[in-house]
């Protein structure tokens, strides 16, 4: 049980619209998150809501940490705020297109000559467009392992994305790809000659006055106000996903998401000046790649979902709903828009939970008036209690999968580099007599010894804490190993698609 302490919360009673005594219902608000904090068990909740250009709510919940001396969170703490990255990468190439310096629909690679997919068709159409609404052909978080915790830079990334063969036709079906916003970091910087880093920098950051948010860890692990990240309650050490760049590299805090939701709700005009067309910010906000709606939209009136250009998009309460989450080990966070209420919610945690998908309904329906909000943190807990019953279950039959009497080869027959193309090279090496897996351009955190599990199989224990462990099915003759594969199931990365075959040193 995280403990409970202090919280800090901002309070404003100006521009209210529905009928309450606002300081009285603000603070018991106040007190109403903070429990919903305690029941799911999260060192720490960061939240704002904005209506009518004023922040009338902003509350900062619970510790930096779980461990030392529980600092508390305040408005300017820092979160790793991840996927949120992508709209700050679709404002910036609807400020490129404002410039004239690019087109919506020009090819990508009129902008990056070595660009290159799978599928030669799908290189010479891919647009720019098409980079930031999930329709590339390639299916959710393919290919994220090439930047999650290696030493690949973003070039270098989005290049050996062309080994990946994509599941679905071009432009048919949604795909969440993290490369293809990478991608388009990349061709922000060869339209403006800037980095991706520099350009959100000098165009949204700087004039919108969001002093603490940065793209560079370095300069985030040095902040001495981080909401640590944690996993189940659990400090765990921080990564630097800087290689992610305009897909997930951001780090933030409340005070400034809550600028960055003013810019939105404004029409982009800061202090007089307008920082994006009005035309820029409709085709960013419009409906390009459709979703099924299921079951829990049915129950809560949403009626249509989709993807835009670095937002989903739905109805609820029936208005449009702009909103975007974003999730990294230790992090995940939420912001939506509802620009016909002219309100924006922003949600940052550092644990992994459902909460900020949560918080988004319940303020939504608080600040239109509902009375009927706090039924959110039970219908969620329900989907969490289930969730951890399945979880269990899945644990505990792959568990049973290991042999009373495994059948595997002397540890030298499995000794050796072995290469995925599209992902790089693993090295087998034997160390006191015992097999050490090393997945080369990730060592830091996948790097484990493996111990004998069943025919030709090993289980693998890395060091990445928001991971299980591997196991490993080799291909070999009885003498020798010349392949293998990963089965490590989780809903981020796809270790099944990796194929290893060996390679001479």
């Amino acid at each position: 049980m995280i403990m409970k302490i202090k919280h800090t919360i901002l309070l404003a009673i100006i521009g209210l619209s529905f009928s309450l005594n606002a300081q009285t219902d603000l603070r018991a608000m106040s007190e109403f998150v903070n429990a919903t904090r305690d029941s799911f068990h999260i060192p720490s909740i960061s939240m704002a809501v904005v209506r009518g250009g004023e922040v009338i709510f902003q509350g900062s919940f619970g510790v930096r940490s779980t461990e030392g001396d529980a600092q508390a969170v305040d408005q300017n703490s820092l979160y790793a705020i991840a996927s949120l990255s992508k709209a700050f990468t679709a404002a910036s190439i609807g400020m490129l297109v404002d410039d004239g310096k690019l087109n919506w629909d020009d090819k990508v690679v009129d902008h990056l000559p070595w660009f290159k997919m799978y599928d030669d068709y799908v290189t010479q159409h891919m647009t720019v467009s098409d980079l930031l609404c999930h329709r590339s052909g390639l299916i959710t978080f393919d290919g994220d392992l090439l930047w999650y915790g290696t030493d690949y830079d973003r070039e270098e990334i989005v290049k050996r994305i062309k080994y990946r063969e994509p599941t679905y036709e071009f432009r048919t079906d949604f795909g969440y790809q993290n490369i293809m916003f990478m991608t388009a970091g990349e061709v922000i910087e060869a339209a403006s000659g800037m980095s991706w880093d520099a350009f959100v920098r000098s165009r949204i950051l700087d004039p919108l006055g969001m002093k603490t948010t940065t793209s560079s860890h370095d300069e985030f692990a040095k902040s001495n106000n981080i909401a640590e990240p944690h996993i189940n309650s659990v400090l765990i050490d921080k990564l630097s996903y800087d290689n992610s760049g305009a897909t997930a590299a951001l780090n933030s805090s409340v005070s400034d998401m809550t600028k960055w939701v003013q810019f939105w709700l404004n029409d982009g005009i800061v202090n007089g000046d307008t920082l994006i067309s009005a035309q820029a910010l409709k085709k960013i906000g419009t409906l390009h790649t459709p979703l099924n709606t299921g079951g829990f939209d049915a129950r809560n009136g949403v009626h249509f979902k989709g993807y835009a250009q670095g937002w989903f998009v739905m109805d609820y309460n029936g208005k449009k709903v702009m909103h975007h989450g974003g999730g990294l080990p230790g992090y995940i966070t939420k912001v939506a828009l509802v620009p016909e209420e002219d309100l924006g919610i922003v949600v940052l945690t550092n644990d992994m939970s459902s909460v900020p998908e949560m918080m988004m309904y319940m303020m939504i329906d608080w600040a239109m008036g509902k009375e009927d909000y706090q039924k959110w943190p039970k219908t969620f807990l329900e989907f969490k209690h289930r969730g951890e019953k399945a979880e269990e279950e899945k644990k505990a039959t792959r568990l049973a999968t290991k042999a009373a009497k495994p059948d595997v080869m002397k540890n030298k027959a499995y000794v050796g580099r072995y290469r995925d193309a599209m992902y790089g090279d693993v090295v087998i090496s034997e160390v006191e007599g015992e097999l050490i897996f090393s997945m080369e351009p990730s060592k830091a955190i996948f790097t484990g010894k493996l111990s004998a599990w069943g025919d030709q199989q090993f289980r693998w224990d890395h060091k990445d804490p928001f991971l299980t462990y591997g196991i490993i099915t080799f291909e070999a003759d009885g003498k020798s190993a010349s392949g293998f594969s990963i089965e490590l199931p989780n809903y981020d990365f796809h270790f099944d698609k990796l194929s290893f075959k060996r390679v001479s040193e």
